[in-house]
């Protein structure tokens, strides 16, 4: 009983922190606002807008800098202004009037406090101190404005604790008759305890100690139960098992189940129900409560990409036509803005180098592509649409695909397929911005009809893998698959030019060859609802 009255005694109400300096100071390109102060302090802090302002909520202290203003104009802070509350004597607020709307990040350094804010700014300053300012004091009409607060993080009423070789069940057992609450200590829960804490809320005190002891606790109605890990979760264990139905609306059962499986406790198990979409567990409570909490954040409506892809055969000595020159220094467009890369070795030798890169619309080159249509220097071989769940693959084949018969090592007839032609497999994954990166992996490919009469087809293929960032709307283009094409044609006197022998003194055979290029356009577009 005597460890503890002295106890009780150890554990109080902060309140003896203060608030010694403010100071701006520049690092790098961004602005640290530092609240110095002789002890540990409570802080929450948040941003307002329309004007933009950083707020500072400190609890549990005081500060000579009450009811003052402080015009900085550095580093993104207009003002910094101090106030306090008559209702609550031990909360300063801290309000720094910026030029903008920053994002911060924020820490504790010892007794002070950091917060930085994100600005960017390229100039460095002076560093700036309220103790060496001048002050200009704040009508009290306009003291203490009414500025909403954020819910803090922790809670509880603060407290000061300095213990050495405690014994730990004596400080729960403190710890309880100050918070009002009732703690259960299970009986591997012993040991000592050396802390010192200041102006710290009882529940982050509790946290801090059990952590530092080894062991965890758990908060049930009207109780906390302190133990280590492993006994509490056998303590769920021992509870009755139920079984309850998770029907998904979006994601796929037998993903989901891998997840579940991992959560169970020994006693329980998980099993689909493809018919209903659905996961049927048997579980204790808590294990449920958990599943339930992982459904929710996995259960949900997966973004969708459409892929347009449009592949042009083109004369290539006519491709730059386009505004792009498809050739092997890489790509040169004033409309393209993205990286260039190169298959240094084709698979297969009979296609060229192939380059990438991206158009921030797929309509600046479309009336190009039309007109060169119409003149016979291009061809759409095709256009194919298609939808892609993010993160899965699309595959898309605009081509043909054939039979041959060959023979099988027992000598039976067998049909070999293959397929020729521009084979498109794409993975988008969307990312927070709504850009898409897309994984691609290209195929062109061509038959020589003579080897395939001859039954030994020869199918020439070149191949691109890559992976590219674009933003949602715009369009990827891969060139560079240039091949050599022949045509013959035939010239001469009707009728005279059909006699046989004698008819080709009458005609003439002209055979052409020409460079073709293929070019692959892919716009993916986010599907919105």
């Amino acid at each position: 009983m005597r460890n503890v009255l002295i106890l009780t005694l150890l554990i109080s109400l902060a309140g003896g922190a203060v608030i010694q300096d403010l100071v701006v100071v520049s690092e790098g390109m961004n602005t640290k606002l530092i609240v110095k102060a002789d002890a540990p302090f409570v802080v929450n802090s948040f941003t307002l807008k329309n004007p933009p302002r950083i707020v500072v909520d400190c609890s549990g202290i005081s500060s000579a800098f009450v009811d003052k203003k402080f015009a900085v104009n550095r580093g993104g802070i207009k003002e910094l202004s101090v106030t306090g509350f008559s209702e609550q004597s031990d909360l300063i607020r801290v309000v720094g009037k910026l030029d903008s709307d920053y994002s911060f990040l924020t820490l504790t350094e010892g007794n002070d406090f950091v917060l930085t804010l994100l600005t960017g700014l390229v100039t460095s300053f002076p560093e700036w101190q309220a103790s060496a300012a001048d002050i200009i004091a704040i009508p009290s009409e306009k003291a203490a404005p009414p500025i909403p607060t954020a819910k803090p993080t922790v809670t509880g009423r603060p407290i000061s604790i300095d213990l050495e070789n405690a014994d730990i069940l004596t400080v729960l057992r403190a710890l309880s008759e100050y918070a009002g609450i009732n703690i259960v200590a299970g009986k591997d829960v012993k040991g000592t305890v050396t802390v010192r804490l200041h102006n710290v809320p009882w529940r982050q005190a509790l946290d801090i100690i059990l952590k530092a002891s080894g062991y965890a606790y758990r908060e049930d109605p009207g109780v906390i139960r302190v133990d280590t890990a492993d006994n509490l979760n056998k303590q769920d264990y021992d509870l009755p098992l139920s079984s309850k139905i998770y029907k998904l609306e979006f994601a796929v059962p037998d993903r989901m189940l891998d997840k579940i499986t991992a959560m169970l406790s020994p006693k329980g198990k998980a099993n689909v129900d493809k018919r209903t979409n659905s996961v049927v567990v048997t579980e204790v409570d808590p294990i449920h409560s958990k599943i339930e909490q992982l459904i929710k954040l996995l259960d949900t409506p997966t973004p969708q990409v459409e892929i347009l892809c449009k592949v042009v055969d083109i004369d290539a000595s006519t491709s730059k036509a386009l505004g792009v020159n498809w050739t092997l220094k890489g790509l040169e467009s004033r409309i393209l803005r993205a990286d260039v890369t190169s298959n240094l070795e084709p698979q297969v030798v009979g296609f060229s180098l192939f380059n990438i890169g991206t158009v921030p619309s797929l309509a600046q080159v479309n009336v190009a592509i039309n007109m060169l249509e119409e003149s016979g220097k291009a061809q759409i071989i095709s256009a194919p649409r298609i939808t892609a769940v993010d993160n899965e693959k699309a595959s898309i084949l605009g081509g043909q695909r054939f039979g041959i018969p060959t023979r099988d090592l027992s000598g039976n007839t067998v049909i070999e397929f293959y397929e020729v032609g521009t084979k498109l497999e794409v993975t988008p994954h969307i990312n927070s911005l709504e850009e898409i990166t897309m994984e691609l992996h290209a195929e062109v490919s061509e038959l020589d009809r003579a080897s395939a009469l001859a039954g030994r087809p020869i199918i020439t293929t070149s191949e691109a893998d890559t992976k590219v960032l674009v933003k949602d709307g715009h369009t990827v283009v891969i060139g560079g698959f240039i091949r050599k094409k022949e045509s013959k044609s035939v010239r001469g006197i009707p009728i005279l030019m059909s006699i046989p022998i004698l008819g080709a003194l009458f005609r003439e055979t002209t055979t052409t060859i020409e460079d073709r290029e293929l070019l692959i356009f892919i716009t993916p577009t986010i599907i919105r609802n």
